[in-house]
Protein backbone atom coordinates (compact mmCIF):
# COMPACT_ATOMS: atom_id res chain seq x y z
CA UNK A 1 0.00 0.00 0.00
CA UNK A 2 1.45 3.37 -1.00
CA UNK A 3 2.00 6.19 1.49
CA UNK A 4 -0.64 8.30 -0.31
CA UNK A 5 -3.20 5.48 -0.13
CA UNK A 6 -2.59 4.93 3.58
CA UNK A 7 -2.80 8.66 4.22
CA UNK A 8 -6.15 8.83 2.44
CA UNK A 9 -7.50 5.86 4.42
CA UNK A 10 -6.33 7.44 7.69
CA UNK A 11 -8.15 10.65 6.76
CA UNK A 12 -11.35 8.74 5.95
CA UNK A 13 -11.14 6.96 9.31
CA UNK A 14 -10.53 10.23 11.15
CA UNK A 15 -13.49 11.87 9.37
CA UNK A 16 -15.73 8.94 10.31
CA UNK A 17 -14.73 9.14 13.99
CA UNK A 18 -15.21 12.93 14.02
CA UNK A 19 -18.65 12.59 12.41
CA UNK A 20 -19.58 9.87 14.89
CA UNK A 21 -18.53 12.04 17.85
CA UNK A 22 -20.43 15.10 16.54
CA UNK A 23 -23.57 13.04 15.91
CA UNK A 24 -23.59 11.41 19.34
CA UNK A 25 -22.99 14.74 21.07
CA UNK A 26 -25.95 16.23 19.18
CA UNK A 27 -28.12 13.26 20.19
CA UNK A 28 -27.12 13.58 23.85
CA UNK A 29 -27.94 17.30 23.84
CA UNK A 30 -31.32 16.79 22.14
CA UNK A 31 -32.27 13.93 24.46
CA UNK A 32 -31.38 16.05 27.47
CA UNK A 33 -33.72 18.80 26.25
CA UNK A 34 -36.46 16.24 25.58
CA UNK A 35 -36.09 14.70 29.05
CA UNK A 36 -36.27 18.09 30.79
CA UNK A 37 -39.37 19.16 28.84
CA UNK A 38 -41.07 15.79 29.34
CA UNK A 39 -40.46 15.85 33.09
CA UNK A 40 -41.99 19.34 33.44
CA UNK A 41 -44.97 18.45 31.23
CA UNK A 42 -45.65 15.32 33.30
CA UNK A 43 -45.47 17.33 36.53
CA UNK A 44 -47.83 20.03 35.21
CA UNK A 45 -50.34 17.50 33.91
CA UNK A 46 -50.50 15.96 37.37
CA UNK A 47 -51.12 19.37 38.94
CA UNK A 48 -53.94 20.19 36.50
CA UNK A 49 -56.26 17.71 38.20
CA UNK A 50 -56.51 19.78 41.40
CA UNK A 51 -56.15 23.35 40.11
CA UNK A 52 -58.78 26.08 40.03
CA UNK A 53 -59.92 27.36 36.62
CA UNK A 54 -57.66 30.42 36.47
CA UNK A 55 -54.54 28.53 37.52
CA UNK A 56 -55.47 25.66 35.22
CA UNK A 57 -55.59 28.02 32.22
CA UNK A 58 -52.02 29.18 32.93
CA UNK A 59 -50.85 25.61 33.38
CA UNK A 60 -52.45 24.50 30.12
CA UNK A 61 -50.75 27.41 28.32
CA UNK A 62 -47.39 26.36 29.76
CA UNK A 63 -47.96 22.73 28.78
CA UNK A 64 -48.81 23.86 25.24
CA UNK A 65 -45.62 25.92 25.08
CA UNK A 66 -43.53 23.00 26.30
CA UNK A 67 -45.14 20.48 23.96
CA UNK A 68 -44.40 22.70 20.95
CA UNK A 69 -40.75 22.87 21.99
CA UNK A 70 -40.74 19.13 22.64
CA UNK A 71 -42.16 18.36 19.20
CA UNK A 72 -39.70 20.71 17.48
CA UNK A 73 -36.72 19.21 19.34
CA UNK A 74 -37.81 15.68 18.56
CA UNK A 75 -38.30 16.49 14.87
CA UNK A 76 -34.83 18.05 14.73
CA UNK A 77 -33.44 14.98 16.46
CA UNK A 78 -35.08 12.66 13.94
CA UNK A 79 -33.95 14.78 10.98
CA UNK A 80 -30.35 14.54 12.21
CA UNK A 81 -30.66 10.78 12.68
CA UNK A 82 -32.10 10.32 9.19
CA UNK A 83 -29.30 12.43 7.68
CA UNK A 84 -26.76 10.32 9.56
CA UNK A 85 -28.38 7.13 8.31
CA UNK A 86 -28.22 8.34 4.69
CA UNK A 87 -24.55 9.24 5.06
CA UNK A 88 -23.72 5.89 6.66
CA UNK A 89 -25.67 4.00 4.01
CA UNK A 90 -23.64 5.74 1.30
CA UNK A 91 -20.38 4.93 3.12
CA UNK A 92 -21.39 1.28 3.49
CA UNK A 93 -22.11 1.05 -0.24
CA UNK A 94 -18.72 2.64 -0.98
CA UNK A 95 -16.88 0.21 1.30
CA UNK A 96 -18.72 -2.78 -0.19
CA UNK A 97 -17.64 -1.64 -3.65
CA UNK A 98 -14.08 -1.19 -2.40
CA UNK A 99 -14.06 -4.75 -1.05
CA UNK A 100 -14.69 -6.19 -4.51
CA UNK A 101 -11.37 -4.85 -5.77
CA UNK A 102 -9.29 -5.17 -2.61
CA UNK A 103 -6.28 -7.40 -2.21
CA UNK A 104 -6.24 -10.03 0.56
CA UNK A 105 -4.09 -7.72 2.67
CA UNK A 106 -6.44 -4.77 2.20
CA UNK A 107 -9.60 -6.77 2.93
CA UNK A 108 -8.82 -7.13 6.63
CA UNK A 109 -8.80 -3.38 7.20
CA UNK A 110 -11.75 -2.72 4.87
CA UNK A 111 -13.89 -5.41 6.51
CA UNK A 112 -13.10 -3.94 9.94
CA UNK A 113 -14.25 -0.55 8.69
CA UNK A 114 -17.40 -2.09 7.17
CA UNK A 115 -18.19 -3.70 10.54
CA UNK A 116 -17.82 -0.35 12.32
CA UNK A 117 -20.08 1.34 9.77
CA UNK A 118 -22.77 -1.32 10.10
CA UNK A 119 -22.68 -1.10 13.89
CA UNK A 120 -22.98 2.68 13.76
CA UNK A 121 -25.84 2.39 11.25
CA UNK A 122 -27.75 -0.02 13.51
CA UNK A 123 -27.14 2.27 16.50
CA UNK A 124 -28.55 5.27 14.60
CA UNK A 125 -31.48 3.22 13.36
CA UNK A 126 -32.30 2.13 16.92
CA UNK A 127 -32.12 5.78 18.01
CA UNK A 128 -34.63 6.74 15.30
CA UNK A 129 -37.18 4.08 16.25
CA UNK A 130 -36.74 4.87 19.97
CA UNK A 131 -37.45 8.54 19.27
CA UNK A 132 -40.57 7.66 17.28
CA UNK A 133 -41.74 5.22 19.97
CA UNK A 134 -41.38 7.96 22.59
CA UNK A 135 -43.20 10.46 20.37
CA UNK A 136 -46.15 8.13 19.84
CA UNK A 137 -46.28 7.39 23.58
CA UNK A 138 -46.48 11.15 24.19
CA UNK A 139 -49.33 11.48 21.68
CA UNK A 140 -51.15 8.63 23.44
CA UNK A 141 -50.92 10.62 26.67
CA UNK A 142 -52.25 13.74 24.92
CA UNK A 143 -55.19 11.77 23.52
CA UNK A 144 -56.04 10.46 26.99
CA UNK A 145 -55.77 14.01 28.37
CA UNK A 146 -58.27 15.20 25.75
CA UNK A 147 -60.60 12.39 26.78
CA UNK A 148 -60.32 13.43 30.43
CA UNK A 149 -61.09 17.04 29.47
CA UNK A 150 -64.30 15.88 27.78
CA UNK A 151 -65.48 13.93 30.82
CA UNK A 152 -67.43 16.78 32.44
CA UNK A 153 -69.15 18.09 29.29
CA UNK A 154 -72.86 17.77 28.60
CA UNK A 155 -74.03 14.56 26.91
CA UNK A 156 -74.29 15.96 23.37
CA UNK A 157 -70.89 17.67 23.46
CA UNK A 158 -69.31 14.66 25.13
CA UNK A 159 -70.58 12.29 22.44
CA UNK A 160 -69.18 14.50 19.66
CA UNK A 161 -65.80 14.88 21.36
CA UNK A 162 -65.56 11.17 22.15
CA UNK A 163 -66.21 10.35 18.49
CA UNK A 164 -63.27 12.55 17.51
CA UNK A 165 -61.12 10.96 20.19
CA UNK A 166 -62.02 7.51 18.84
CA UNK A 167 -60.74 8.75 15.47
CA UNK A 168 -57.56 9.91 17.21
CA UNK A 169 -57.04 6.43 18.63
CA UNK A 170 -57.52 4.96 15.14
CA UNK A 171 -54.95 7.36 13.69
CA UNK A 172 -52.57 6.51 16.53
CA UNK A 173 -52.96 2.79 15.81
CA UNK A 174 -52.25 3.45 12.11
CA UNK A 175 -49.07 5.33 13.03
CA UNK A 176 -47.99 2.46 15.29
CA UNK A 177 -48.41 0.02 12.39
CA UNK A 178 -46.30 2.25 10.14
CA UNK A 179 -43.63 2.40 12.84
CA UNK A 180 -43.68 -1.40 13.09
CA UNK A 181 -43.12 -1.58 9.32
CA UNK A 182 -40.24 0.87 9.68
CA UNK A 183 -38.61 -1.34 12.31
CA UNK A 184 -38.74 -4.30 9.90
CA UNK A 185 -37.63 -2.37 6.80
CA UNK A 186 -34.37 -2.73 4.91
CA UNK A 187 -32.04 0.25 4.53
CA UNK A 188 -33.35 1.19 1.08
CA UNK A 189 -36.93 1.66 2.34
CA UNK A 190 -36.06 3.37 5.62
CA UNK A 191 -36.34 6.98 4.46
CA UNK A 192 -39.71 6.49 2.76
CA UNK A 193 -41.17 4.63 5.72
CA UNK A 194 -39.91 7.26 8.17
CA UNK A 195 -41.71 9.86 6.06
CA UNK A 196 -44.85 7.69 6.31
CA UNK A 197 -44.64 7.62 10.10
CA UNK A 198 -44.08 11.39 10.24
CA UNK A 199 -47.12 11.94 7.98
CA UNK A 200 -49.23 9.71 10.22
CA UNK A 201 -48.11 11.66 13.31
CA UNK A 202 -48.99 14.89 11.46
CA UNK A 203 -52.53 13.54 10.97
CA UNK A 204 -52.77 12.82 14.70
CA UNK A 205 -51.65 16.38 15.43
CA UNK A 206 -54.29 17.90 13.11
CA UNK A 207 -57.05 15.70 14.56
CA UNK A 208 -55.94 16.59 18.08
CA UNK A 209 -56.16 20.31 17.34
CA UNK A 210 -59.76 19.82 16.15
CA UNK A 211 -60.69 17.72 19.18
CA UNK A 212 -59.25 20.30 21.56
CA UNK A 213 -61.14 23.07 19.76
CA UNK A 214 -64.35 21.11 20.33
CA UNK A 215 -63.53 20.68 24.02
CA UNK A 216 -62.97 24.43 24.37
CA UNK A 217 -66.14 25.24 22.43
CA UNK A 218 -68.13 23.05 24.78
CA UNK A 219 -66.69 24.71 27.88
Amino acid sequence: MSFQTQELKDKVTADFEAGKKTFHEAMTKAQGQIDVATAEITKLRGELKTQAAETKARTVARVDELTKKLDATRKDQQDKIEARLRALHAEIDSVNAELKHATAEEKVAIEAKAKSLREEYESARAALTASLDAELAEWKTRINAALDAAADKNAAAKATIQAKIADLHAKHDAAQKKLHALKQANAAALGELHHGVRTAIGEIKTAMQRARADVLAAS
